[in-house]
């Protein structure tokens, strides 16, 4: 009797997914963002952040709930959580945080240390993990060690720190660990961050006239403290009334001070407060010349501004949305800290803050202008235009899932932004904020009609230019006489060009009406009836026919060329006559061509087409169906040469 056979159970590699998890971003910085979503998950007042430029790392510390080693939520602790991969004590909708991946990035550095505390504990906690990306695995013990003197913990792991971080330091000493850090909290330490050029990215001193921190306009721009929904009216000119409808959205947060370790003087060093809130613009105040759209002789030079903002429920759902409007030229001046052409400034683009974003629950997630490309936003189409989201900002924020990285959507948060009943909400808010009779934001109506007026304007020069270039290159152009036909014997006809299939179909037609039956090529002219844009091209008669009976027709289909290579985009079964302008090369005795609906047939050299196209013969279909029919395939380019005596000429360029 055989052995029962033992199951067999798929392996993880835990070491493998952190390798990938702790490189998976888009952006230096973004290892602070996640650490700024989690403190703010952890209900922080203070967030403290100081970058350690000589050591490559930082030292971040929230006086949030702690990491408890003890207290298990959704079956984990937190403390356990912030190591493991795919198990977190938050709640999707209740925070960006759900996935517990944004932590990992942490681990692609050559060491990590966490001191924590809880509420009731008596101490703090520590572990310290060299090279944790390659060290942590599910065998790892990361059991926290009590620590009743972190401030000797935390110098100890700089043991000859130079100045810089000296003075950082000194500020967290045992002073700052017994007051501000006495009851709860965490503090990370990284050093070794794999972030290529980190001063440029991690430097936050911004005394000079003409330096701007990467990090700290980060922070303003693309993390949780830069929440959309924090609309500060007195300031940004927000309608007041709407701020308590925003203020009742789940996770709402102003109250989370930030502070970034800057020079605040010259070798003065201290800690700079960044306002919560996301760096709308401030309102115009008496001293700017506005200027409404319609009143600009260039949309470019803009200073014009405006304001409106709203919420919706979709899905049970409460959704924000943020729309503030401020001229091209305004947004140069006012965003001095921002990149444009030739100046990298903070490092940080204008151009990537303009536009269309969605926000998850208070984040700057990504760019989405694609919204408009729905037909029922087509009113606001132009909104999508890249020149069109140099004046404005549009945000529209709730619990969208994100992907791993937290740089993107997930396909059912894509899905909703598809759905008909939540564009509906879009388009009543865009409504509601150009309403004349309402007066909303009357800029935003000017706005939208400028900018289709010009976009017209635009498109009606493209077609001006194009046909400008198309008459003034005909003369460089091959052309050719007729000599045998008195009409044309004195007139010059030019050859087509790619993309000008009409005018094969319309030089076929015209030679078709001037062949005679007796010509020895009259079986390969066929009249054309009819002429249409989508289908086969023409239905046509032999020349002899002059009849409406259903059976006397012939399917004929224009191209400017074809080859074997390519697959035919009509059926094989509805064409008789393929006429190109040029065959590129004839292709060889019983090569196979083939359709788009599941037909082939092959080539057929025959001599009535020598020297002139090819037939296709013996079609059939992938299940054995054969065509009775054989399909010529001849060139516009030879045929006219044969039957006619035409006179060429090619000009120099």
């Amino acid at each position: 009797m055989s052995e029962p056979r033992k199951p067999l159970h798929p392996v993880i590699s835990y070491n493998h997914i952190l390798s990938e998890l702790s490189v998976n971003r888009e952006d230096p910085c973004e290892v602070i963002r996640e650490l700024i979503s989690n403190s703010y998950d952890a209900k922080a007042s203070q967030i403290k952040i100081y970058p350690l430029l000589q050591e490559k790392g930082f030292i971040f510390f929230d006086d949030g709930i702690g990491l408890s080693e003890t207290e298990e939520t959704n079956g984990i602790t937190p403390y356990r959580a912030f190591f493991s991969i795919g198990r977190t004590t938050k709640v999707p909708g209740d925070s960006i945080g759900y996935k517990c991946q944004g932590s990992k990035l942490c681990f692609a550095s050559k060491k990590i240390t966490i001191i924590t505390r809880c509420s009731g504990e008596t101490s703090w906690r520590y572990i310290s993990i060299d090279n944790p990306q390659k060290n942590l695995n599910e065998l790892f013990d990361i059991s926290s060690q009590v620590d009743d003197k972190p401030w000797d913990t935390l110098s100890e792991l700089f043991p000859r720190p130079k100045n810089p971080t000296k003075n950082i330091l000194n500020k967290l000493n045992q002073d700052f660990f017994t007051n501000d850090f006495n009851r709860q909290g965490t503090m990370i330490i990284v050093e070794g961050l794999e972030v290529q050029d980190f001063s440029d990215f991690y430097s936050s001193n911004e005394y000079g006239k003409n330096e701007w921190s990467y990090l700290k306009n980060y922070i303003r721009f693309n993390t949780r403290h830069g929440d959309m929904r924090i609309l500060r009216p007195s300031y940004t000119g927000f309608p007041k009334e709407r701020e308590i409808s925003f203020k009742e959205t789940i996770g709402y947060n102003d109250r989370c001070k930030l502070f970034l370790w800057s020079m605040i003087r010259h070798n003065k060093y201290g800690l700079y407060e960044i306002k919560p809130g996301y760096p709308y613009l401030k309102k115009p105040d008496a001293t700017e010349k506005i200027k409404t759209p319609n009143q600009l002789s260039s949309l470019y030079h803009g200073h014009f501004s405006g304001r409106y903002c709203s919420t919706f429920l979709h899905e049970e759902i409460t959704y924000c949305i943020t729309l503030a409007i401020d001229g091209n030229k305004r947004a140069l001046d006012k965003y001095p800290e921002l990149g444009r052409k030739r100046h990298s400034k903070s490092g940080i683009k204008l151009v990537d803050q303009r536009g269309t974003f969605i926000s998850s629950e208070g984040v700057k997630i990504c760019p989405y202008n694609k919204i408009f490309e729905h037909p029922s936003l087509e009113k606001y189409s132009i909104l999508a235009d890249k020149k069109a989201q140099s004046h404005y900002i549009l945000i529209i924020n709730g619990s969208f899932n994100v992907v791993t990285n937290r740089n993107s959507l997930t396909d059912a948060s894509k899905q909703i932004l598809k759905d008909n009943s939540f564009l509906e909400h879009i388009k009543n808010f865009l409504d509601e904020a150009q309403d004349e009779a309402q007066g909303k934001v009357p800029v935003f109506r000017e706005l939208i009609e400028r900018l289709n007026k010009e976009n017209e304007e635009t498109r009606l020069d493209t077609y001006r230019q194009k046909l400008d270039k198309l008459k003034k290159g005909i003369q460089y152009r091959t052309r050719f006489k007729v000599n045998n036909i008195e009409q044309l014997k004195d007139k010059w006809i030019v050859e087509p060009e790619k993309g000008e299939e009409h005018w094969v179909g319309a030089l076929y037609t015209m030679f078709s009406h001037l062949v005679t039956v007796d010509s020895p090529y009259a079986k390969l002219w066929v009249r054309p009836i009819t002429f249409r844009g989508f289908g086969i091209d023409s239905i046509a008669l032999p020349l002899e026919e002059n009849t409406f009976k259903y059976t006397a027709y012939k399917g004929l289909e224009y191209k400017y060329n074809f080859s074997e290579a390519d697959e035919y985009n009509h059926p094989f079964t509805v064409t008789n006559f393929i006429v190109c302008w040029d065959i590129p090369e004839v292709p060889k005795q019983g090569e196979q061509i083939k359709d788009a609906y599941g037909y082939f047939g092959y080539v057929s050299l025959t001599e009535e087409l020598n020297d002139i196209g090819y037939e296709i013969v013996d079609i059939q279909s992938q299940t054995g169906e054969t065509h009775p029919q054989n399909i010529k395939v001849i060139s516009l380019q030879k045929l006219p040469d044969k039957t006619f005596d035409c006179k060429w000429t090619t000009p120099p360029k």
